[in-house]
């Protein structure tokens, strides 16, 4: 005998399904954003090397005479016993110490990349995952809609394996171009997966607790980018030697999505409303609810699709032309702008420069910077109960005001810390700004992290809900490729003020959503855009509008 509906639990089958959907997916999302960070001295290096030997040179000489330059202690004639210099070397022995030139170590600065040339080769592999991040979400409601959710992150997973082997190989290959191509593959498949995954999640939940499910996408891309960072210290693959290991790292989640995830349904809505599959779709939902008491949600769906009858699958362009759905693109777009140029990617990707700029030093630096992962990690898992508590708007209105004030606190203490006369409180300074930067963490992790992922998931019908998903995720991608770019020149320009720009953001943020973005919390898709189609309150009552009863089959309580 099936359980009651609203009685009905968690199953074994919905958790798994979100298990391994994020580890395949939102996972390696967060880990791709993280794995360069602590490397990335590392990979410049490799790329100096390899260029300088390309060029002719020998870079054991070169490595040979920097440890001479390095070395406060060594003398001219200890280095020449050392090094085994040639005789025009040894010549020069006692006359004075540091004579000896790079041609004496059969070194040739000359042929050593310039700065802007290792700037030119460093920004191309950052860029290259955010480009490629672009056009993935731009293809991504093609296979969404095409493959389905499940299929469709199963369609793009081999573009792992192909990342993963580019990646482990750039030493043995001794070829930079390698891991280029390797951030090419994973920005495309991060593109792609980032609107499939959530899609599945958002389609695959009971309503009571659609947005803790939702939150699951963020926190997996939390543990993704500290992963990268635990993984990235000297103590394990942070070395000259293992650092490709680093990359090759992708064939392991990718491997565990591919053999588990087909065991797992398809979405149900998905199923019904896009291809008209009822039976496959009731399976598939009680696989998932743990029982056969689906009625409610299944004529849901019914309803749903019988609107849709006749509506083919959204382009672009169809999507940002039809009136009704003008204010919800509006909203998805501007909630996924504000969560990158609220500045969570300029801080996360420049925190290690930042703790320089207080002062913190350098060996200790990585410590904390994975200290900054597990906060992250630690509020997002608080932010996936108090999602269904609290619900979407003060989650996202209370933290943002947060961040707001971290900002504008991290800049009044930068300011003092650049004032001499107050030199015997820098160190006091230095410890404000680190716990403001991690208080803004926080904030971001419980709201702008995973809640615009969720609520444009929501505010959408099924027909053009993987559209707006791939519209609103580009916006995303090309806000996050701007900010990178950008970011190190408003940072040399703007130096202790270069919070500015964002606290503006986060202003105008908070007053549309304040006005214009509606609770999502226990209620219908269809609730949901109907009562936002043309622009209503966001603290409207939802029976304002024109709801037509017969979407309302189940017991739809307000908030």
């Amino acid at each position: 005998m099936g359980v009651p509906e609203d009685e009905a639990r968690t199953t074994v089958t919905l958790v798994l399904s979100v298990l391994v959907s994020c580890l395949g997916n939102s996972f390696l999302y967060g880990y791709q954003i993280g794995v360069v960070n602590q490397p990335a001295n590392l990979i410049m290096e490799f790329y100096n090397k390899t260029y300088y030997e390309r060029r002719g040179g020998n870079w054991e000489g070169m490595e040979a005479y920097d440890d001479y330059i390095q070395d406060s202690n060594i003398t001219d004639a200890k280095a020449a016993i050392k090094f085994g210099l040639n005789k025009s070397a040894t010549s020069l022995v006692g006359v004075t110490n540091k004579t000896l030139e790079p041609k004496h170590f059969g070194a040739d600065t000359s042929l050593l990349l310039e700065d802007w040339e290792i700037k030119i080769l460093w920004s191309t592999t950052v860029a290259a995952f955010v480009l490629f991040g672009m056009i993935g979400a731009f293809l991504s409601a093609k296979v969404a809609d095409f493959f389905g959710r499940k299929k469709g992150m199963l369609v793009i997973t081999p573009l792992m394996f192909i990342a993963a082997i580019l990646g482990g190989i750039p030493l043995s290959t001794k070829s930079p171009e390698c891991l280029i191509a390797s951030r090419i593959f994973v920005g495309l498949h991060s593109g792609l997966n980032i609107t499939c995954c959530p899609l599945y999640l958002t389609e695959i939940s009971p309503k009571k607790i659609r947005g803790a499910i939702g939150t699951c996408h963020q926190l997996a891309i939390t543990i993704g980018i500290l992963v990268s960072q635990i993984l990235g210290l000297k103590e394990l693959f942070g070395t000259a030697d293992l650092w490709p290991l680093l990359f090759a790292f992708n064939v392991l989640p990718s491997l565990l999505c591919l053999v588990l995830l087909p065991f797992f349904p398809e979405s149900p809505r998905f199923l019904l409303i896009k291809k008209g599959e009822e039976e496959e779709a009731r399976d598939a939902l009680a696989r998932l609810r743990g029982t056969d008491s689906i009625s409610d949600e299944i004529e849901e769906m019914r309803i749903e699709a019988r609107r849709s009858v006749g509506v083919k699958s959204y382009t672009i362009k169809e999507l940002v032309t039809t009136p009704e759905l003008r204010m919800p693109v509006i909203i998805a777009c501007v909630l996924q702008i504000s969560q990158q140029w609220s500045g969570i990617n300029a801080v996360m990707s420049y925190s290690s420069a930042m703790f320089e700029q207080v002062s913190v030093s350098k060996d200790t630096i990585p410590y904390i910077v994975v200290a900054t992962g597990v906060i992250n990690v630690a509020c997002t898992v608080v932010a996936v109960p108090l999602m269904e508590k609290l619900g979407r708007r003060p989650l996202l209105l209370y933290p943002m005001v947060g961040m707001l004030v971290s900002f504008l606190v991290m800049m009044i203490f930068l300011n003092l810390q650049g004032k001499d006369d107050l030199k015997e409180h820098h160190s006091a300074f230095a410890v404000v700004c680190i716990i403001v930067m991690h208080t803004y963490i926080i904030g971001f992790a419980l709201g702008l992290g995973p809640i615009p992922f969720i609520v444009v998931g929501e505010i959408f019908r099924q027909e053009p809900r993987a559209a707006a998903m791939s519209l609103s995720l580009a916006f995303n991608w090309i806000c996050n490729f701007s900010l990178m770019l950008t970011f190190p020149f408003l940072k040399d320009g703007l130096q202790e003020f270069v919070y500015i720009p964002f606290s503006v953001v986060l202003v105008l943020a908070i007053t549309f959503i304040f006005f214009l973005v509606p609770e999502t919390k226990n209620r219908t898709f269809d609730e949901i855009a109907s009562s936002i189609a043309f622009g209503g309150r966001a603290h409207g009552e939802s029976k304002a509008y024109d709801v037509n009863d017969e979407a309302e089959p189940m017991d739809t309580s307000k908030v």
